[in-house]
C-alpha cells in the first residue's frame, strides 16, 4: 500500500460515494473505480460494501485508516515544516488562540506581525474548547497554540512551552446589580443570582466555584458576548481581571469585593522543529514581547521570559 491508497480510502469513506470521492481527489470515476478494485485485489479483501444508498466501509477499511492516522499526521507535519523553512517574506502560519488570549494578546501581536512581514498569511483559529485546539496542534494543523494551558505535561523533547499571561479570576456585575447594594461577606450570598460563564468544554477558564455552578444561567465562548450580557442584565460574570480592564475603567462594570480563590494562566505551545524556522520564531517572539506590554497595561507583572 501507498499513502495515496490511504487517501483514496479516506475520500471514499468521507464522501460515501465514488462520485463524491472523485470530486475530492480531482480524478475521473472510471479511474477511481479501477484504483479501488485494484487495491481490493491486491489486499484480497473487500474494502467497501456497495449499497443503493452508497458505499459503507468494512472493518478492514476502518482498521487501515486508524493505523494510518499517525503516518498522515507525520506527512502533514513534514509539509508544514518545509513550507515554513523560508524567511519573513512569504508563507503561512496557523495559530490557535483561546478566547481570553484572543482579547488580551492577539490584537497587539497582529499589529506587530503585519508591520514586520510582507506576503505572509496568518490563519487564526479561535475556539472556546481548549481540548479541541490542543488536538489540532497535536495533529500539526496548527503551528502555534496559545491558550489556558500549563507549561508542564507536554513532551519536552518535541514541544516548547512558554508561559504567557496569568491573572486572578474576579467576578463582575453591572453597577446597578442588587449584589452590589450591600457588603459581600460570603460567597453563599451570591447563590441567589444568575451567572454567565465561558463554556465548560475542554480546560475550564474562569468558572465560578463548584458550589455556585448551579447558578449558571448562560454559557458562551466569547467574552465580548459575556460582557455585553453582564452590562445589560442582573447577572454575574467571572474571568481574569484583565479581560474586564476597559469596562472597569469606564465604570460599565464593577468588580465584586469577594475572593473566588481562582487564578487563570496561559502558555504558548510550539513544536521545536517549527520554532527553528524564521517565520514561526518571529511570531513566537511577538507573543512573548506582547505579554510584557499587556501585563503592564493591566497593572500586572509579566511572566518570566524564556
Amino acid at each position: 500500500m501507498e499513502i495515496k491508497d490511504v487517501e483514496l480510502l479516506r475520500a471514499v469513506l468521507e464522501a460515501g460515494s465514488l462520485s463524491g470521492a472523485c470530486h475530492r481527489l480531482a480524478v475521473s470515476q472510471p479511474t477511481l473505480s479501477k484504483r479501488l478494485a485494484r487495491l481490493e485485489t491486491q489486499l484480497g479483501v473487500t474494502l467497501f460494501q456497495r449499497y443503493s444508498t452508497g458505499l459503507v466501509a468494512t472493518p478492514v477499511t476502518d482498521y487501515i485508516l486508524d493505523r494510518a492516522a499517525p503516518l498522515r499526521a507525520q506527512l502533514t507535519a513534514i509539509e508544514r515544516q518545509v513550507a515554513l523553512m523560508g524567511n519573513l517574506q512569504a508563507g503561512e502560519v496557523r495559530v490557535g488562540v483561546g478566547p481570553i488570549v484572543e482579547q488580551l494578546l492577539l490584537p497587539g501581536v497582529l499589529r506587530a506581525f503585519m508591520g514586520s512581514t510582507e506576503s505572509v498569511t496568518l490563519s487564526i483559529v479561535s475556539e472556546g474548547d481548549a481540548d479541541k485546539l490542543l488536538s489540532l496542534f497535536t495533529e500539526s494543523s496548527l503551528d502555534v497554540l496559545v491558550g489556558p494551558y500549563g507549561t508542564g505535561g507536554h513532551d519536552s523533547e518535541r514541544v516548547l512551552a512558554l508561559p504567557m499571561l496569568a491573572d486572578d479570576v474576579v467576578a463582575v456585575a453591572r453597577p446597578g446589580h442588587p449584589c452590589l447594594q450591600a457588603p459581600l461577606t460570603d460567597l453563599k450570598q451570591l447563590h441567589r443570582y444568575g451567572w454567565a460563564t465561558p463554556n465548560p468544554r475542554g480546560t475550564s477558564v474562569g468558572q465560578p466555584p463548584a458550589d455556585l455552578m448551579a447558578s449558571v444561567r448562560v454559557y458562551a465562548d466569547s467574552y465580548d458576548t459575556l460582557k455585553r450580557l453582564t452590562r445589560e442584565n442582573d447577572i454575574i460574570c467571572p474571568g481574569p481581571r484583565g479581560v474586564f480592564a476597559a469596562e472597569l475603567a469606564a465604570g460599565e462594570l464593577r468588580e465584586l469585593d469577594i475572593d473566588l480563590g481562582l487564578r487563570w494562566s496561559s502558555a504558548l505551545l510550539v513544536k521545536r522543529e517549527s520554532y527553528a524556522t524564521p517565520l514561526v520564531r518571529h511570531l513566537v517572539d511577538l507573543f512573548v514581547a506582547q505579554t510584557g506590554l499587556s501585563a503592564a497595561v493591566a497593572g500586572r507583572a509579566p511572566p518570566d521570559k524564556p
